[in-house]
């Protein structure tokens, strides 16, 4: 089955006697009732995949991870609250005091908040690496480090990751592997059968899709870990709104379709962009241009909306003005939603063990489904702002003449 099918599966569901409907009910409930008192005593026996509690779960949310696990390639997965909470519970899922996580050092930079801030206070020892190392990560890895993150591209600096490299090295030394998968989204990456053992992604973004849901899931196929996260899930006190969840699968019937729409206009405004002289690089995979193209050519199935872009260092008193002209562009922090975004990350994303090259101000975009003609005249307009700022070397001033 395609993926583009897959997206629209539903699972069946109970429903009142002659009605039958294309959209999965929604099924509110906190407490659930047993028919019998052996029934409730023995409730927790069906806690991983029944219903003891609704905190736990309810037929709406096992029908989503249903729907994630199937495009993941896994046998499992489980919805929480948020693309940080998946990545928070991954981690405390296999790691305890006295061991190691390693993080790239292009990571999304909540999670090095939280490595820095709560996990130091656990007693778990982070380290960060050159998300170009590849398979050279074997000189870091040793029986102390249970867990290896990779997100690939990295967040905002878009690094393409060697991941079956970095897998194999894991593998030799009995660490487990983790993949932050929102950019691509299952549709566009599959890490499972890569065999990396954990694939989150944010729901909040591409799969939702509308910029109205804030959830995450992490899948995996091996029942062990899944019990594992489902047991830490349960400590934290996770869980998600059937409302919410019932919005997510709405979501997903539409996602190949979103996400062909944002790969294609973001691939012509990224063209478009290469050519402008206020830009000194721009940061997408799928051009030929960028440092990880062959990996990406290898690995991923596609692109999606996102990308970075590193102005000319000249351009940088008139950068808020510029984007604050921009019409069709909101400015904000999220992005993988319908609507065009734009982040100015200036000054650079922190980093720890490796430097980036990056001179100029760094804007994100994310690219939405309005007509992609209307965003380059936008970004036209835009741009005449930072090129008003250009003084071309060889034109005497004024002064001179």
């Amino acid at each position: 089955m395609h993926d583009d099918t897959r997206c629209l599966q539903t699972n069946d569901a109970t429903a009142p006697l002659g009605f039958q409907s294309l959209s999965f009910p929604v099924f509110r409930g906190s407490t659930v009732v047993f028919p019998t008192v052996d029934a409730y005593q023995r409730r927790r026996e069906t806690f991983y995949d029944g219903y003891s509690y609704g905190l736990y779960g309810t037929p709406t949310s096992r029908a989503l991870e249903a729907r994630i696990a199937s495009l993941e390639c896994g046998t499992y997965s489980h919805v929480v609250p948020s693309g940080l909470a998946a990545i928070v519970l991954t981690i405390l899922a296999v790691a305890k005091a006295g061991d190691q996580v390693l993080l790239p050092d292009s990571v999304y930079d909540p999670v090095r908040t939280l490595s820095d801030n709560f996990l130091s206070f656990l007693g778990i020892e982070v380290g960060y690496y050159d998300p170009l190392i590849g398979g050279g990560i074997a000189a870091l890895l040793n029986d102390r480090v249970r867990l290896v993150l990779v997100e690939s591209p990295g967040s905002a600096t878009m690094e393409i990751q060697d991941m079956a490299a970095i897998v194999k090295a894991a593998r030799a030394s009995g660490s487990l592997v983790a993949a932050d998968n929102t950019w691509a989204t299952p549709l566009r990456l599959k890490p499972l059968a890569m065999g990396i053992d954990f694939s989150i992604c944010a729901l909040s973004k591409y799969l939702s899709g509308h910029s109205d849901v804030l959830m995450g899931s992490v899948a995996v196929r091996d029942e062990t870990l899944y019990r594992r996260l489902r047991d830490v899930s349960r400590y934290l006190g996770y869980g998600v709104s059937p409302e919410d969840c019932s919005l997510v699968m709405r979501g997903i019937e539409t996602l190949p379709i979103r996400l062909d729409r944002a790969e294609a206009n973001a691939l012509a405004i990224a063209k478009w962009l290469q050519e402008r002289p206020e830009v000194l690089s721009v940061l997408h995979p799928a051009l030929p241009s960028h440092p990880g193209h062959e990996l990406w050519q290898r690995d991923f199935l596609g692109s999606s909306g996102l990308f970075s872009v590193v102005l000319q260092s000249w351009t940088r008193p008139r950068v808020a003005s510029a984007i604050e002209s921009l019409e069709f562009f909101s400015i904000g922090a999220s992005w993988g939603g319908t609507k065009s975004i734009v982040a100015v990350i200036d000054p650079q994303p922190a980093r720890t063990t490796t430097r980036t090259d990056i001179q100029g101000p760094l804007i994100r975009f994310s690219i939405g489904l309005e007509h992609v003609d209307d965003l380059l005249a936008d970004l036209e307009k835009s741009f005449r702002i930072l090129a008003a700022e250009m003084v071309e070397p060889s034109m005497p001033t004024r002064r001179e003449i």
